[in-house]
């Protein structure tokens, strides 16, 4: 299969945390590239609710003058 739109990536992990991508890689018969890329997915998604929400306690009220400025800019 040809990878398309893909980085190349060298990180460092404990040993267990790399014994648990390989069990979980050979169980699944997925690539430990696709477990981490959906993994990433997953957590970034549950950092995007938790920034939300927080946006949700403290809303950032600006006038109507400086959304127009902002979409000007655009």
């Amino acid at each position: 299969m040809k990878m398309q739109n893909v980085a190349k990536m060298s990180f460092t992990i404990e040993h267990a945390l790399k014994n648990e991508l390989d069990e979980f890689s050979k169980e699944l018969s997925l690539s430990k590239s696709r477990i981490i890329a959906n993994a990433l997915e997953l957590y970034f998604d549950t950092l995007d609710l938790k920034i939300a929400q927080d946006r949700l306690k403290n809303p950032q009220i600006i006038s109507q003058d400086e959304m127009q400025k902002f979409v000007d800019e655009l």
